[in-house]
């Protein structure tokens, strides 16, 4: 076996045998990919030990399948992709969109499906389009959504667009009708910030998509400005909304972990989470380095860009917060006061790596995205199965969504209410609302699972 660090992890595949080797007859593209998956999946995957030796790469025709029936029944996460550039630019927030970032409701007892705008990313179609989070879409290209048709719908290229309201129990057309088109479209992850100035508190709110670099780390420059605005600017509270974030980068997270952190935490090898991979692989960076491998651990950063010395910070959070939105809140909770506000977040505990082909020339163009660490605290805590419960639940109601820094916002303003002591005047909503279900979203799970991922590596030698 041979081992590698988190500086580059994928690349040990550059030196992994491979069982093609004869050139009499010359291997196929699939078997090419079979066999560069089994090297992977079998040597730094979470669940090696336990990947069914029964399965033959030559014998497989559909390299996806393969894949797929290699995962342990645990793993929700691990994933394959036929581009692995495509891959890249998700992980930078690089996609065909339209701007809207959906929640698919079905009313119960109905086949009918709704569209609650989640949130519109600024300067995409949907911004221009005057679409507004909180808008529900009924119709699109002038069909009627339903469970069988509404991932084909809204994820085309074109979109007709129509909507209602809902009012006294019912859907009711208002009129507005909005055409827009899909764009390859940069979505920096500080989406909304402000200070919110109440019962004399400065009090910073950002709410925040995505831990993602961005390209040449842009999205964490722009990060850094916010940061100092409200450093500048002498907030004395902070809260981030991560409702709507489905994770990222762990460097992201460790990032704002060291910057909102009390002061003499970061550079004092304070640790920030800890890494358990399978058995060989922890095995060997504990014989190699000692317990604390920076492969095993992961310290909060020796000198931020910024420190706000908090001693206390606000998450609010919903089922749709994951994996290193997770991190981070189990990450600071050892050394400060964290109040986690809203509803359950997802339950993701495991962090991945990026592998592409790195023959030269490139074989395939497929990616992987396989599991291989499971993520905890400094203290030990991980296994979250059913999310992280919150300190304080309240319900997210998506039908009654209020505009970011809105204190009618009933999540938003328990937060203001735990800083402060006050509780702002909410206006309460007379709606009766339908009993619904939530959907699934390929393009969110896709968002969940590819996250917490080591970007790059080298090969030990």
């Amino acid at each position: 076996m041979k081992h590698i660090t988190t500086a580059f992890l994928f690349s040990l595949l550059v030196l992994l045998p491979f069982s093609c080797k004869d050139p009499e007859p010359e291997p196929t593209e699939t078997e090419i990919i079979n066999e560069w998956i089994w090297d992977v999946m079998t040597d730094v995957y979470l669940w090696a030990d336990d990947v069914d030796r029964n399965l033959y790469p030559t014998e497989e025709t559909d390299p996806e399948a393969f894949f797929y029936n290699i995962l342990h029944a645990d793993d929700r996460f691990s994933w394959i992709v036929d581009d692995y550039e495509e891959l890249i630019n998700s992980f930078n927030n690089i996609s065909l969109s339209s701007g809207i970032s959906p929640y698919f409701v079905r009313i119960n007892n109905t086949d009918e499906v709704i569209i609650i705008v989640e949130y519109v990313t600024p300067g995409s179609p949907a911004d221009l389009g005057q679409i507004q989070r909180g808008e529900i879409i009924t119709r699109i290209n002038q069909t009627t959504i339903t469970i069988e048709n509404y991932i084909n719908l809204f994820y085309g290229e074109t979109l007709a667009l129509e909507f209602a309201d809902y009012t006294e129990g019912d859907l009711v057309a208002n009129g507005k009708s909005v055409t827009i088109n899909a764009v390859v479209l940069e979505e920096n992850p500080v989406l909304h910030h402000e200070i919110i100035t109440f019962e004399e508190k400065q009090i910073g709110y950002i709410v925040f998509t995505g831990f993602s670099e961005g390209e040449q780390s842009k999205w964490v420059d722009s990060l850094d400005h916010v940061f100092a605005d409200l450093q500048n600017r002498g907030i004395s509270e902070l809260i981030m909304d991560i409702r709507y974030n489905p994770g990222g980068r762990v460097s992201v997270a460790r990032h704002i972990a060291s910057v909102v952190s009390p002061a003499d935490v970061p550079g004092s090898d304070n640790v920030f989470v800890k890494y358990q991979w399978n058995e060989d692989y922890q095995q060997y960076f504990i014989q190699r380095d000692g317990e604390n491998s920076e492969n095993l651990v992961v310290l909060f950063e020796e000198s931020p860009s910024h420190n706000l010395n908090l001693s206390d910070i606000y998450f609010l959070t919903s089922g749709h917060s994951a994996s290193a939105s997770e991190l981070i809140i189990i990450g600071l909770e050892p050394y400060m006061n964290v109040i986690q506000i809203g509803e359950n977040t997802y339950g993701k505990f495991y962090g991945s790596i990026t592998v592409p082909d790195l023959e030269e020339p490139a074989r395939h163009s497929w990616g992987l995205q396989p599991l291989v660490f499971k993520f905890a605290s400094s203290t030990g805590f991980t296994d979250f199965n059913n999310g992280l419960i919150p300190d304080i639940i309240i319900d997210d109601n998506i039908l009654d969504m209020k505009q970011f820094g809105d204190l009618s916002d009933p999540i938003l303003a328990r937060a203001v209410e735990e800083i402060t002591g006050v509780a702002p005047e909410a206006k309460k909503s007379l709606q009766v609302f339908p009993d619904f279900t939530v959907l699934s979203d390929p393009v969110r799970e896709l968002k969940i699972r590819s996250v917490a991922d080591i970007n790059k590596a080298e090969m030990v030698k």
